[in-house]
């Protein structure tokens, strides 16, 4: 006669979820569709920072440096709102109107780095708006002059840089998901507040520089992840040689896996539905190389090869359902009253002192 036990487990191989089987709303809401809901993470984010070149003193900055200072940006704040309202008196009636919209300044902070490409670029700015930044080199421009005549002011100060044009055109942070990304430009850009870190010797931390901007409005976009898209992203100081085991670099000539055959279909089917695979020369090579790469790997696939696949997925599914036991809880066996089973562990109360 079939034992108890038994029957539970008959019952967990027919019965997905078994007798304690647990909801999955949280897998159904974030795994579901390639994680379309799942939360995007902080540290996915790339800072784009389009600068005036009329604006450099000197364009070599502008042609080494400024895909190095979009990797250089330790945190980046997203653009902030502040929303002013008024609540108006209709008929006794409370009405909250809209009055004005203020963008609020944000916070980028940027890795000191030893070279001193973030220090440049903050001395352009500043050369650039300022000619204190040339004044104060010039000996005796900072003299006590408050009695002498304005004749003896040799240099303009402040403001008197004839700056007609903006130093950056636009600054837009960018989050990246799933090959994805969203960004949010903030228009014409200006530095509103520029800190320097503070030096301590018993302090071992990297040091860092935050620049505080404001700005006039917002606009958003998203688009397809690629190498210079968005502009500086995956070009300078990434390595772009693709691993062997990846789909770019060749792929294994294996039915799953990431670099198998369904995974390559997958890929060059999912550039060419999305138009990914026309963005650029780069783009449609890329995606060539991968699908001839999947066509050589699913032309060496054996019968044995494949068999072996199967196999091992379906000995994996097994053992997990085994493992769950009768109550269906991985790695756990609940004890089962019956005692016509000798090996089954018989169910005793116990008191609450211990005693049997």
């Amino acid at each position: 006669m079939t034992s108890k036990a038994t029957k539970q487990f008959v019952n967990n191989l027919t019965h997905a979820k078994g007798l304690m089987g647990d909801y999955a709303h949280a897998a159904r809401m974030f795994v579901d569709d390639d994680m379309r809901l799942a939360p995007k993470l902080k540290f996915q984010y790339h800072v784009s920072f389009s600068i005036n070149s009329q604006a450099l003193k000197s364009l070599n900055f502008k042609f080494q440096h400024q895909n190095e200072i979009n990797m250089l940006v330790k945190t980046a704040e997203l653009p902030k709102f502040q929303i002013a309202t008024e609540t108006l008196n209709q008929y006794n009636r409370k009405k909250v109107v809209q009055t004005k919209i203020d963008y609020q300044p944000v916070n980028i902070v940027f890795h000191e780095d030893n070279f001193g490409v973030v220090r440049q670029l903050w001395e352009n700015y500043y050369g650039y708006y300022y000619a204190d930044a040339e004044a104060s080199k010039i000996y005796g421009n900072y003299n006590r002059t408050a009695m002498l005549g304005p004749g003896f002011i040799r240099t303009p100060y402040g403001l008197d840089n004839n700056s007609s044009i903006p130093f950056f055109n636009n600054i837009t942070i960018y989050q990246f998901a799933r090959r994805q990304f969203t960004s949010a430009t903030l228009v014409n850009p200006v530095i509103s507040q520029w800190s320097h870190d503070t030096m301590n010797y018993a302090d071992s931390s990297p040091a860092q520089n935050t620049m505080t901007l404001a700005y006039e409005a917002v606009n958003y976009g998203s688009g397809s992840v690629s190498p210079n898209n968005p502009p500086g992203f995956g070009v300078d100081h990434y390595d772009t040689t693709p691993s062997p085991l990846s789909l770019g670099g060749g792929g294994t000539a294996t039915v799953f896996g990431s670099g198998g055959v369904l995974a390559g279909v997958s890929d060059v089917f999912g550039r060419v539905a999305s138009g990914q695979a026309f963005n650029s020369p780069l783009d449609f090579i890329s995606t060539a190389i991968t699908a001839v790469n999947t066509y050589q790997n699913s032309k060496n696939l054996t019968k044995a090869g494949v068999s072996q696949e199967f196999t091992n997925i379906a000995v994996k599914g097994i053992t997990n359902v085994g493992r769950a036991g009768a109550g269906s809880i991985n790695n756990t066996v609940f004890p089962v009253n019956d005692s016509g089973n000798a090996n089954i562990t018989v169910a005793k109360p116990r008191s609450i002192n211990g005693g049997g």
